[in-house]
């Protein structure tokens, strides 16, 4: 079959992401490059000259590298990178990210600094804006109490706002108007507003959205609780992440084409046909991938491309500003701090980074082998005056940049840090090569798109309208929004979505990591979504005072989330909204009070004792289970801090399965219209183990600590299938008993239990399209068939003698491990985690599939099998060769042949001759064999408490008995 040919232009981040996750998938690619290396703005640019006697040459760039930790995309495609590390071993691109312990931050007054990384995991919104007050307040920089709290009363505004009002209101000001910096001090204006916005971005706060302003700096707040606010790289750019790139696509297959810019685009009809190259080349291709810049893509769409893809008109309204880089290469160490430093007075909006902290192989292989220390200086603002030239920096020469970098530096520090940094001594200076002089002043080849006021609107998607020509890079609609290379990267990854829809392929779409925000905010979201639709203000206009009291009481309304439903079911009402708001009622309010079962204290769980008079046996059954399960998991580990997760994982996981226990139970009680409603309520009710929606749920979990929404809808979606397949194999095997209970075609007929299985399938794959997992429901829509597939072998072969372990193994793998593999893989997909843990999952589900069903086997035939309510000797009585009936024919066919004669009809003899062969306790063994290969698969995932309890529930379902 034909290969799929995508041509790319542009060999940035958003060309190199898009070339490897095509290049992984089996397709053709080549990638474009203007410049002589790729990278673009993230490459490492050399020092022309520098070398000595077979050194390399100093390393230079366009800026240093910063990797928050809301960067996802970015650190998973980094992981996929193989690369030779510092040490000599082997790793991969991730391994060569370097946390900071601390952003630094100088005024001429003093200074303050934030930890990059708290040792609370907090995600509490209050404790979030406390921290941020206690930042600017008595920290030296003086900016008044009631102006921070202004501030903070304007951040969590846009937390607790809608997207609907965020797009439709926030997105089209000014952050400084957003947050009335003219009304304000000076000190908040300036160290606060201004200075915050210029180091977030090249952007000044009178023209970037507020929206985006608030919405990225949230993020990098809530870095610091969970996970590090600032990594680094720890070597050179090129070296140490783009070279080894470039190389990984290489053998995948990728070809590089550089050192010619592309001119023009090439139509046939309403496709395009090939790009024209700056040296007259024309290549074709079946996909067209524009990965450049956002002033390369203005300069090639011309009238005839503009008329075919309407959304790129408003280009030219897009803006650019500059923020470049200059380097100091310095004769001594220096120890100004671990992490970014920013110079808040500083008119250039300087920020810094002492790089030779973060890099092992030191610094004596570069120029002449006396540089100890490289201070990396980027320049956010190129238009005001400096303090000591006098002049914007658009206006100095290349000298005049380096002095008065260099004087504002000195003017931010301690008289200590100042005599360390002057007797350090400037070897040699750097300046980005972007920035170039000609007759008509200073010109800048590599601007920065910035969000202004409303530009959500002229930003294109990565589809622009033409059926094989796409979009990608920073400034293309994505969640991350800013200019950043996790934007880049992010847009490149919606393109080769794109693409593999288009080409109908099989292979799995690409990863893609939302934005987190305090998950306890979501029902004031849901309100503000309703008074903005009605033309409302947001709910905080109606407070008149916002004061330290209210944060406090914000404290302890998200922190108790129970408490809170009430305060929002009051201003409900009092407002007069419930009257338009049964739907708000019904579901928003359940999802409150689920949520709140979720933060209670973990005292509470571990202390709560089965009530007979409450709850149903299937909820108590559940939550006594996933107790002892999880006690059993402490009791065996000396790690306190490990111990201490399990016990909190506890409180959310059987809340979480009491939620879907929850959802099926309503779900049952309200849908009693029809006879398959009926059906329904039966199988619903019966809740069993959850074992598959256990494993779903934790493996959402290996990557973080707390059960999104969209986990527990993939664990009742993975239920719902689950029932699905016990309805339909409750007909087919002829079952008179479910969990104790009769089947659903002895009570309502085989008609009503297919049509009732089938609409479950039906439901759960529409809940995935959405929930916006269209891959995940791709995927489902495989292990469907596959099981289809299994049973239909299994049907057909029947009474069949001569079946073999393969066909069998072959069958279960279908029927039964597909469904554990691909709960494992959504769970861990909806929770974020990167591609390799993802592979593990699913191989993890995978073999306790196959485990689960081999025990399945033995269940059904051990003569010593308590009662399980279910109907036993199925599997004999339909005449299914099950793994053990298997075994025991190799070892003894004769006795084989007389019980088939007899139609297996006494199930104790065949028991017995099972027991005498040995054929059980194998099974068992084949069981546990399964189970440690499942173990296994999960060795390369970081340990955690939802990895531990996930091993001990696999290693648990081998003793299972049901």
């Amino acid at each position: 079959m034909k290969q799929t040919r995508v041509l790319i232009a542009g060999a940035g981040i958003a060309g190199l992401t898009a070339a490897h996750e095509l290049a992984e998938r089996g397709y053709l690619v080549t990638v474009v490059e203007a410049l002589a290396v790729p990278g673009g703005k993230s490459r490492s640019i050399p020092v022309e000259g520098s070398a000595v006697a077979g050194q390399q040459e100093l390393p230079g760039e366009h800026g240093f590298r910063f990797f928050p930790g809301f960067y996802r995309h970015i650190p998973d495609t980094m992981a996929r990178i193989p690369c030779v590390l510092a040490d000599g071993s082997y790793g991969s691109v991730a391994d060569n990210l370097a946390h900071t312990s601390r952003t630094l931050a100088l005024s001429k007054k003093g200074r303050w600094e934030v930890p990059n990384q708290l040792r609370s995991s907090s995600r509490d919104a209050a404790s979030l804006l406390s921290f941020l007050y206690d930042l600017f307040v008595g920290s030296g920089v003086d900016v008044p109490r009631e102006d921070m709290l202004h501030y903070v009363r304007c951040v969590f505004t846009m937390l607790t706002s809608s997207d609907e009002r965020r797009f439709g209101e926030f997105e089209n000001i000014s952050a400084w108007d957003y947050f009335q910096a003219p009304s304000r001090s000076e000190a908040y204006q300036k160290y606060v507003i201004n200075a915050v916005t210029r180091t977030l971005v090249a952007c000044r706060a009178a023209d970037m959205s507020a929206r985006s302003n608030v919405v990225v700096g949230i993020q990098l707040l809530s870095d610091i609780y969970r996970s590090c606010a600032d990594r680094v790289l720890n070597g050179p750019t090129s070296e140490v992440w783009i070279t080894p790139w470039v190389t990984h696509l290489q053998h995948l297959g990728v070809e590089f084409i550089q050192g010619v810019s592309v001119e023009n685009v090439l139509w046939d009809g309403e496709s395009v046909r090939a790009l024209q190259l700056s040296d007259g080349t024309e290549l074709t291709a079946d996909h067209f991938i524009l990965a450049l810049p956002l002033e390369a893509l203005q300069a090639i769409s011309n009238d005839d491309m503009l008329a075919r893809a309407p959304s790129l008109a408003r280009l030219d309204e897009l803006k650019t500003e500059w923020m470049n880089g200059i380097l100091f290469y310095l004769g001594q160490d220096i120890e100004l701090n671990h992490g970014h430093t920013i110079f808040l007075d500083a008119p250039w909006a300087l920020t810094s980074l002492c790089q030779q902290r973060f890099w092992p192989r030191g610094l004596a292989q570069y120029g002449d082998g006396t540089v100890r220390g490289i201070l990396s200086v980027c320049i956010s603002d190129f238009d005001a005056p400096g303090d000591y030239i006098r002049k914007p920096a658009k206006d100095c020469t290349p000298a005049e940049i380096q002095e008065e970098v260099w004087q504002q530096i000195l003017a931010h520090l301690a008289p200590a840090d100042r005599a360390e940094l002057e007797a350090a001594g400037v070897i040699a200076c750097s300046i980005d090569p972007s920035l170039r002089w000609t007759e008509q002043g200073m010109q800048n080849d590599a601007p920065l798109f910035v969000n202004t006021a409303g530009s959500w609107a002229a930003r294109p998607e990565v589809d622009i309208g033409i059926i094989n020509l796409f979009v990608a890079g920073d400034f293309v609609r994505t969640t991350t929004d800013v200019a950043t290379m996790e934007s880049a990267n992010e847009s490149a990854r919606h393109v080769v979505n794109r693409i593999l829809d288009l080409t109908a392929s099989s292979a799995a779409r690409c990863q893609l990591f939302p934005l987190e925000e305090p998950v306890a905010l979501t029902p004031l979201k849901v309100i503000d979504r309703l008074r903005f639709e009605a033309g409302l203000p947001h709910l905080l206009d109606l407070v008149p005072v916002f004061s330290g009291e209210t944060i406090a009481w914000l404290g302890g309304m998200t922190s108790r989330v129970a408490e809170y439903s009430v305060k929002a079911g009051d201003i409900v009402r009092q407002l007069g909204w419930d009257q338009r708001l049964p739907e708000f009622e019904s579901k928003a309010m359940r999802f409150i009070n689920n949520l709140s079962r979720g933060v209670a204290p973990v005292s509470k769980w571990a202390s709560t004792k089965p009530d007979s008079k409450s709850g149903t046996a299937e909820a108590q059954t559940n939550t006594s289970g996933v107790n002892t399960l999880i006690n059993d998991v402490v009791g065996s580990i000396n790690d306190k801090a490990l111990a201490d997760d399990l016990d909190k994982l506890r409180a959310r996981l059987i809340s979480a399965l009491d939620q879907t226990d929850k959802h099926f139970r309503e779900y049952g009680a309200s849908h009693q219209r029809h006879l398959i409603d009926g059906v329904l309520a039966d199988s619903l009710f019966q809740s069993g183990k959850r074992l598959r929606a256990s494993c779903a749920l934790l493996c959402s979990m290996l990557m973080r600590r707390f059960l999104s929404e969209e986990a527990v809808q993939v664990a009742i979606i993975t239920e719902s299938i689950h029932a699905a397949t016990l309805l339909h194999d409750d007909i087919i095997d002829e079952a008179d008993q479910r969990r104790g209970h009769p089947t659903a075609w002895k009570k309502y007929g085989v008609g009503a239990g297919v049509l009732a299985g089938n609409l479950l399938v039906s439901r759960a794959v529409r809940s995935l399209y959405r929930i916006g997992y269209n891959g995940l429901a791709d995927d489902l829509f495989e292990v469907i068939e596959s099981m289809i597939a299994a049973e239909s072998d299994q049907l057909s072969g029947r009474r069949n003698l001569e079946a073999c372990e393969q066909d069998y193994l072959r069958i279960i793998d279908g029927k039964t491990a597909g469904l554990f593999a691909w709960s494992c893989r959504a769970g861990a997909t909806v929770g974020g985690c990167n591609a390799a843990t993802v592979t593990a999952t699913a191989n993890f589900g995978r073999h306790m599939g196959l485990a689960f069903q081999l025990i399945d086997d033995i269940i059904d035939l051990a003569p010593d099998t308590n009662d399980t309510g279910k109907t036993r000797y199925t599997d004999l009585s339909t005449g299914l060769l099950t793994y053990p009936l298997l075994l025991a024919r190799q070892r003894d066919p004769q006795g084989f042949d007389v019980l088939a004669a007899n139609g297996f009809a006494d199930a104790t003899e065949v028991s017995a001759w099972l027991v005498a062969n040995e054929a059980l306790e194998d099974t068992r063994a084949e069981a546990a064999r399964q189970i440690a290969m499942g173990v296994e698969a999960l060795l390369p995932v970081r340990h955690s408490a939802a990895k531990a309890t996930l091993i001990e529930l696999a290693r648990a379902s081998s003793r299972r008995l049901r």
